[in-house]
């Protein structure tokens, strides 16, 4: 797809119990987590690598109180491609809703964001599986946590840069929180430059 210059996801990241405000902590699957959300660029070798650690917090705050406001200054005229958690942006495309009455182009188009976006979803097999404290962090301090992921992200940017191999073992998908996607200029802008890049696209189903 032209003009993607990498995807966005996030991951959950089991903690123990916090000692403060636990409830903020524990996610629908039952266990306390940290989700952490990231972006990634073509990497030459490999395809992808963490090309920046964005942020750690629930994935809909972020995205209120500071990726929204960000996008359009980090993506310019390109877009990153999102999941169906995420509202359709001018720089980030997302897939139509299946409802039953999608129209060719429009499944066309998801076949294609999904090729181009799934890839993402194995970068937190790869990064967990070389560092596996990333399954269970056992720090006591968020803070400590938080700086803690960061410095994996920025091992695995350093072991693509220098040509270390990763294999990609266990991928785990992410799991995502379903936002609400409020329509205001900049989804009305991001669901006329979709509907623009879908009519763009050859037809291959």
């Amino acid at each position: 797809m032209s003009g993607v210059i990498g995807a966005l996801d996030g991951t959950h990241i089991r903690i123990d119990k916090p000692s403060q405000d636990p409830e903020s902590y524990f996610n629908r699957k039952s266990f306390y987590s940290i989700q952490a959300l990231f972006y990634h660029d073509a990497c030459e070798e490999f395809g992808i690598y963490f090309w920046d650690f964005l942020a750690l917090f629930m994935i809909a705050e972020f995205f209120q109180h500071h990726l929204g406001d960000h996008l359009a200054e980090m993506c310019g005229q390109y877009h990153l491609l999102g999941d169906s958690a995420y509202p359709c942006l001018v720089n980030l495309l997302t897939p139509f809703r299946d409802n039953s009455h999608l129209t060719r182009r429009q499944k066309n188009y998801n076949y294609l964001l999904a090729t181009n976006r799934y890839i993402i979803e194995h970068c937190f097999g790869i990064l967990k599986q070389k560092w596996r404290k990333l399954y269970h962090i056992k720090m006591h301090k968020i803070a400590d946590i938080v700086h803690f992921i960061r410095a994996c992200a920025v091992l695995h940017n350093i072991c693509l840069e220098e040509t270390i191999v990763i294999v990609p073992e266990n991928t785990e998908l992410p799991i995502n929180q379903v936002l609400d996607n409020t329509v205001d200029d900049n989804n009305r802008n991001g669901n006329e430059r979709r509907y623009d890049i879908m009519n763009r696209l050859p037809i291959i189903l």
